[in-house]
């Protein structure tokens, strides 16, 4: 796996990961499509830009079986740029198993020609008791190893998913077992149920557990991380690449994504947004548009939503200015903002990477930024 890093900021960066079929420029957000039905186009995720997007493997399977190992996965979706596939954990999270063993869907994803695939897991979830959650752990770690030692891997990148929900040690454990087994590239799962709740301390605190237990050369992946709230937190806390389907979820209950938040269609009347959606029609008369048409619309709004907050951190990386940044989202919310110490405790991740000398000044708003790092280097 090739993975070159250019430009950090805190434990932020800007990088490039090579697959089979092309470049990922990280911090990347990954959309999920659907492999059936997919209401935008793949070709028009491309379009707009996004370098790769997700789909679900196991879905897949029983819905073209080997038809979909004789075409590819890249021919099913109708997408040309990289493919990272879900094994089916997320329908393991939901129902409890799936009809598959994981010898098998290992095979079938390096059948379909997955660029990143993801061996079948068993998420912790959040809320769920430490033996519990130790016993998935184990169970994951197992399917891991075997999955690495048996994968024909022609190129692919296997993602080793860390699991250990709320639990510090489970995480840590579960991510330096699967660096110690050869996994390069990791992914971290069971955050959405942290994301729902407003558990921003806890899911900062997940993220620092894992990246502080695998190397920095190592890309690292965020599940189910989809909302321009928690974006800046995640590239911040060293994840480069995150995946979720909000953007189709929100639109399907009429959830317009704005910087910060995300509000009903049907309580707004102006647009501030330029994209395409927003520039030529107005709130009332996407209410008043067919199901469908309104579902697509809000949904493509909203992937421009994400990739334009997913932009705007980069850019703040480039700068030097992802702490303002960081920290100017976290007024966005009071729960969020309430992870501003966790953050700054975690000096041994975001200091290293931060460069001590920048090109303009550094603000200082409020006491917290005294914690910046390059005031403590300053210090030091």
């Amino acid at each position: 796996m090739l993975f070159e890093i250019s430009k950090c900021d805190l434990a932020g960066r800007i990088g490039t990961l090579e697959t089979n079929h092309g470049k990922v420029q990280t911090p990347a957000f990954v959309p999920v499509i659907h492999p059936v039905k997919q209401s935008i186009p793949a070709s028009k995720l491309k379009e707009m830009g996004f370098d790769m997007v997700i789909t679900n493997a196991y879905i897949t399977m029983k819905n073209y079986g080997q038809e979909a190992v004789e075409r590819g996965i890249h021919d099913i979706i109708k997408y040309d740029g990289s493919v990272m596939t879900d094994s089916g954990g997320y329908q393991v999270l939901e129902y409890g198993k799936v009809d598959v063993t994981p010898e098998a869907m290992a095979a079938f994803e390096s059948g379909i020609g997955s660029d990143i695939a993801i061996p079948l897991d068993k998420p912790t979830g959040f809320g769920m008791p430490e033996k519990k959650a130790k016993s998935y752990v184990d169970h994951t770690l197992k399917i891991c190893r075997q999955t690495l030692g048996a994968a024909q891997r022609k190129g692919q990148i296997w993602a080793g998913p860390i699991q250990g929900g709320e639990h510090e040690k489970l995480v840590k454990n579960s991510a330096k077992s699967l660096v110690k087994m050869g996994y390069e590239f990791l992914a971290l799962g069971s955050p959405v149920e942290f994301m729902e709740s407003y558990e921003y301390v806890k899911l900062a605190e997940m993220i620092i557990s894992a990246r502080r237990s695998i190397p920095d050369s190592s890309p690292m992946h965020l599940f189910g991380a989809g909302h321009p709230l928690t974006i800046a937190l995640a590239v911040a806390l060293g994840c480069d690449t995150f995946d979720s389907a909000s953007y189709m979820l929100y639109a399907k209950q009429g959830r317009y994504i704005t910087e910060d938040r995300t509000r009903k269609i049907t309580d707004m009347e102006y647009f501030s947004c330029p994209c395409e959606v927003c520039s030529k029609n107005t709130p009332a008369e996407i209410v008043s548009m067919e199901k469908f048409d309104k579902v697509e619309k809000i949904a493509l709004h909203n992937l421009y939503s994400i990739k334009a907050e997913v932009d705007r951190t980069k850019e703040a990386i480039v700068d030097g200015r992802l702490w303002e940044h960081l920290m100017k989202k976290m007024h966005s919310h009071p729960k969020l903002y309430e992870a501003r110490g966790t953050v700054a405790a975690a000096q041994d991740i975001i200091a290293p990477s931060t460069p001590q000398f920048k090109q303009g000044a550094t603000f200082r708003y409020e006491p917290i930024d005294q914690y910046r790092p390059e005031v403590l280097s300053y210090h030091d």
